[in-house]
């Protein structure tokens, strides 16, 4: 067997190798249309269909909901909403104190990719925010059941959205535990969004595939919102720390009858760019 020979054995079990230790879920609400709306609020680690096997098999991930215990919120899997609901799409109604839904135990890396689609209904009230970050904890932010809060240490992405009287959506991102307005982009109410998330918190310099290669630099994220570049922002976390869960919460305030709602579906995450 000749040098040239070896080296392309070596290169293609390399190549194999990779392709083996990377992994990527999709994860859409099935096909059975459900409530969860229990007062005093409840959560619940079997409401939602189970998530994807992690390649190791050992650590399970969890699919969570949790309504508050003000009872006004609900999570439900429903077949209408939004025309990319596929089978059912899981519809967000907030809560005082939020509801929420999550995955956790994700076997993943410093590396992370995710897209979902999103619409958000015409209220004039009403805040929905998306995070992803390393869960260690049952009482953190993925496990357990606050809000984001400025002194999370947890999250490397944060995403914000407030529904107003207008029907453009004020958009956020979080920046040093700081909610930093969006420019360059709009969301609307009753419109469908597509959102991607490509996530780098090693400490080197990665390249991803979107339209041509886009470097990313260490502890660094990128936004893109229905095909366009939104944002590029530092991340939150400790440098090298795994990116493992990500959630998406709903919150209104006290003293109103307004339901704001979220429909969410179609998501795939991975732990690589």
């Amino acid at each position: 067997m000749n040098k040239k020979t070896l080296l392309f054995i070596s290169l293609v079990a390399l190549a194999c190798s990779a392709n083996a230790q990377s992994q990527t879920w999709k994860y859409d609400f099935g096909e059975t249309e459900a409530t969860f709306n229990p007062n005093p609020g409840q959560i619940s680690t079997s409401f939602l269909p189970k998530p994807g096997l992690n390649t190791s098999k050992t650590l399970k991930q969890v699919a969570r909901v949790r309504t508050g215990s003000d009872g006004t919120g609900e999570l439900n899997l429903v077949k209408t909403g939004a025309n990319f609901i596929k089978g059912v799409g899981l519809e967000i109604v907030p809560a005082v104190a939020n509801s929420k839904f999550s995955i956790y135990n994700i076997e993943g890396t410093a590396l992370s990719s995710m897209s979902f689609q999103i619409k958000f209904d015409g209220s004039n009230i009403g805040q929905f925010m998306f995070a992803n970050g390393n869960s260690t904890d049952k009482e953190d932010l993925f496990q357990g059941n606050s809000n984001i809060k400025e002194t999370n240490t947890e999250i490397f992405v944060g995403l914000r959205w407030n529904l107003t009287e207008a029907n453009e959506i004020k958009f956020y991102n979080r920046v040093e535990n700081k909610w930093i307005g969006v420019k360059g982009i709009s969301f609307l109410k009753n419109t469908e969004y597509n959102i991607e998330v490509f996530s780098n918190n090693s400490l080197t310099e990665e390249t991803y595939k979107k339209e041509g290669d886009h470097i990313l630099k260490a502890n660094t994220y990128e936004v893109w919102v229905n095909g366009k570049k939104a944002i590029t922002s530092v991340g939150g976390l400790t440098p090298a720390a795994i990116i493992n869960a990500f959630t998406i919460v709903g919150y209104k305030p006290k003293d109103t009858e307004v339901k704001p709602k979220l429909w969410v579906d179609n998501l795939t995450y991975s732990d690589h760019l």
